[in-house]
């Protein structure tokens, strides 16, 4: 058994190493006291030493900016460790540490230069969105304001290459340690925040799509598919709504590359601007949910566009979400989701948590694809403001197709699809999980059908 050594043992630091020695590299340990300014992993003469640059810092200074890492950014050239550790570039970017020392060995004794239990704190507790201000439109916390972005490692899931670093020395000392070897998977979900075409149920909003189709296109016939759809759906004929029967397709070429698919949905409209018009109570919604659940895929929550207020009750959302369940026959309770438009805020995981929720998987980039959390494997969260660990567990999410063809500015182009494959196999280099979140009404072309196919592989 390991023995870590840390200057003072709080609960963050419990949480940390539990969540990465314990889960990410599945050994076990004990953690006890030690040398001051200094953490030590060490097994009778070999031992392994990191310095303490968060946790020592944050006990006077706990969610205070001067907590943070600077401005500046730091490179640290592994050398042949980074070979054995597989990773890809060998220069990794540094949070907490004094990268200008390198890696060293002596002996029995591995000196490395990162701290790697507060950089991986404050990366998986998301300790900086408790402090910086800057929010956007929305009231998310912009990726831009980020030290991911800041320090350029937005698409490396830096905390699982720390975790790798950190592996690989004790491969190197305990050669006999059996560590865990993860197995990449992909991840796959749909926020159904439109079941169906919002021109389905209104005759003012069909005619304006007819409309819009004509000048778009000058083709007569696309422009009265609206009026089409409109007509049909009345007498519940979904057979021509552009995302209604897009769900089963999807069910249909998940199942083909074995992936289960979980469908989050909208509890309670909270805006009809943000959260359209549609009800989980409405017929042809409940039969979508039927179908879901029959055919073994996933109906998860998905609080509306207001739910991020922190009066909102989740775990009345999760009961209201499961009533309909019920009453439709499917015994499942729903165990996870994800909040609507990414909104999401430090105070949430422990409402989630209150709600019995197994797992939420919001904290990606609303601007880009990337490694918000600088991990892709699946963790359990931290309160940073009770200071307790949570039984919630986060699901990172990698990949947003909104997020990615707003970032490259062309839609669903080459581009978007090669910075979609590039997270994908960053992901897999360290035995991740492609978290995918694609939206069934983003599948309108052909070309979006293709992306998506090759990327549920």
């Amino acid at each position: 058994m390991l023995r870590i050594a840390a200057p003072s043992v709080t609960p963050e630091l419990a949480w940390i190493v539990s969540v990465l020695i314990g889960e990410f590299i599945g050994v076990e340990y004990r953690l006890d006291t030690g040398e001051e300014g200094l953490f030590e992993i060490a097994l009778g003469p070999a031992s392994i030493v990191m310095p303490d640059c968060f946790f020592g810092a944050a006990q006077a200074l706990w969610l205070h900016p001067d907590s943070l890492p600077g401005t500046s950014r730091t490179m640290l050239d592994l050398g042949a460790l980074g070979d054995e550790a597989g990773v890809v570039p060998n220069k990794i970017p540094v949070i907490y540490g004094e990268a200008a020392q390198g890696i060293t060995q002596d002996g029995q004794s591995i000196r490395v230069p990162i701290d790697i239990f507060g950089s991986a704190f404050v990366m998986l507790s998301r300790y900086e969105e408790a402090i910086v201000p800057e929010r956007d439109a929305h009231g998310r916390f912009p990726g831009r304001a980020s030290i991911a972005w800041r320090y350029g490692f937005r698409d490396r899931p830096i905390i699982d290459e720390y975790v790798a670093i950190l592996a690989a020395c004790i491969g190197r000392l305990w050669p006999g340690i059996a560590v865990r070897r993860p197995q990449p998977r992909t991840v796959v979900s749909c926020d159904v925040d439109h079941p169906y075409h919002s021109g389905a149920r209104s005759l003012s909003r069909a005619f304006r799509r007819s409309a819009g189709e004509l000048l778009r296109k000058g083709s007569l016939s696309d422009a009265l598919r609206p009026m089409r759809n409109y007509i049909a759906s009345r007498a519940g004929d979904w057979t021509h709504d552009p995302y209604y029967h897009t769900v089963d397709w999807m069910m249909d070429v998940n199942e083909r590359a074995g992936n289960t698919v979980a469908f989050n949905f909208i509890p309670e409209v909270t805006d009809p601007v943000y959260d359209g018009i549609c009800t989980i109570t409405d017929s042809a919604v409940r039969a979508m949910l039927r179908r879901i659940a029959g055919r073994g895929h996933e109906v998860g929550i998905h609080p509306g566009y207001r739910a991020c207020s922190e009066d909102t009750n989740i775990a009345f959302l999760r009961r209201r979400l499961e009533c309909v369940l019920d009453q439709e026959g499917v015994p499942r309770r729903v165990s996870g989701g994800r909040q609507h438009y990414l909104r999401w805020s430090t105070r949430i995981p422990p409402r989630w948590d209150a709600a019995g929720l197994v797992y939420d998987s919001t904290l990606g980039y609303a601007e880009s694809g990337g490694f918000r959390c600088g991990t892709c494997r699946e963790y359990p969260m931290y309160d940073l403001h009770a200071r307790r660990p949570l039984r919630t567990r986060q699901r990172p999410l990698v990949c947003m197709e909104a997020a990615m063809f707003d970032a490259t500015r062309v839609g669903p182009s080459d581009a978007a699809f090669d910075a979609m494959r590039s997270l994908k196999q960053a992901a897999r280099r360290v035995g991740g999980d492609f978290t995918l979140l694609w939206h069934n009404s983003s599948l309108d072309t052909p070309r979006e059908r293709e992306m998506y196919c090759h990327l549920i592989e």
